[in-house]
């Protein structure tokens, strides 16, 4: 089964979690073999009161992690699918063959690995009730895309916080509910992008292009995309997507010059090597 992990928040009442899921397994989910679920719960209040910083305790989250999926993994064969992180806890599944996993056994391995409170349980779940839960909607789905996007912006140096013309591609079955939803967008203070290509579908024959000036830090843009959800889920309409130019500090946008130069540099290389390798086999071919 090939890994495929995906984040997204999900607000329920007061609780605000942020869960991190191996969607990976949606398709063959439930694993017949797999009934069991183990849960382990961490209380974050004495591990934010015993350490000197937020860096320090994410070190020891992460630690605790990895020991668990090493241990788990090795000892139970145990399949790793998601975390919730929470305010108040962090709470981490599995999902276990029947009686693989001694209940005691783990607890005392828990006990001798982890120095502050926390809670386990295993219990039967056939059906992999838990994993569904734990799922994204249609909605948070797009959450678990904008967050690989970002994700991506920061790997190549963008500077997310700075605004930019942030762009959205949205689709429509009827060009009337795309002209009703012009006037709307433009009264929430949306700009319509008359001159932005974007591609039609066959369901969706009628595309339209918005955008705002704001930033591309995470809050920002599932807050954005929440609101649009929420006008088109009136009208036959889907959301298809956003994208902006980036913003690069000095040192990153230097650092990509030089990569390109590298890059153009490596390229000539190649196209002199070939035509050389080329003239040469010609030569070869002429002495016979």
């Amino acid at each position: 089964m090939t890994d495929n992990w995906g984040f997204y928040e999900r607000r329920t009442g007061n609780d605000h979690m942020r869960v991190l899921v191996n969607i990976g397994y949606k398709a063959a989910a439930p694993l017949p073999d797999y009934p069991e679920l183990l849960s382990v719960t961490v209380n974050l209040y004495p591990v934010r009161a015993q350490s000197r910083n937020n860096r320090q305790v994410i070190v020891q989250l992460e630690e605790l992690e990895s020991k668990l999926e090493t241990w788990l993994s090795d000892k139970a064969d145990a399949i790793y699918i998601g975390r919730i992180n929470a305010a108040t806890r962090l709470e981490f599944y599995y999902f276990l063959k029947e009686g693989r996993l001694d209940g005691a056994v783990f607890r005392q391995w828990l006990d001798e690995n982890w120095a502050h409170r926390a809670q386990s349980y295993i219990k039967p779940d056939p059906e992999w009730e838990f994993y569904r839960f734990l799922l994204p909607t249609a909605l948070e789905e797009l959450y678990v895309h904008n967050a690989q996007m970002i994700y991506a912006l920061i790997h190549k140096g963008d500077k997310i916080g700075e605004p930019r013309n942030v762009y959205h591609w949205l689709l429509f079955r009827e060009d009337e509910d795309r002209l009703e939803m012009e006037d709307l967008l433009q009264r929430e203070g949306y700009v319509i992008e008359k001159d932005k290509e974007s591609k039609p579908e066959e369901d969706y024959p009628y595309p339209l292009v918005i955008s705002r000036y704001e930033d591309v830090k995470l809050d920002t843009v599932n807050a954005r995309v929440r609101d649009l959800h929420r006008l088109l889920d009136g009208v036959d309409g889907r959301y298809d997507g956003w994208g902006s130019t980036m913003r690069l500090s000095n040192v990153n946008r230097f650092r990509r010059y030089i990569r390109r130069r590298k890059d153009t540099a490596y390229s000539a290389l190649r196209r002199m090597f070939a035509c050389g390798h080329s003239q040469s086999n010609q030569n070869q071919a002429g002495k016979h």
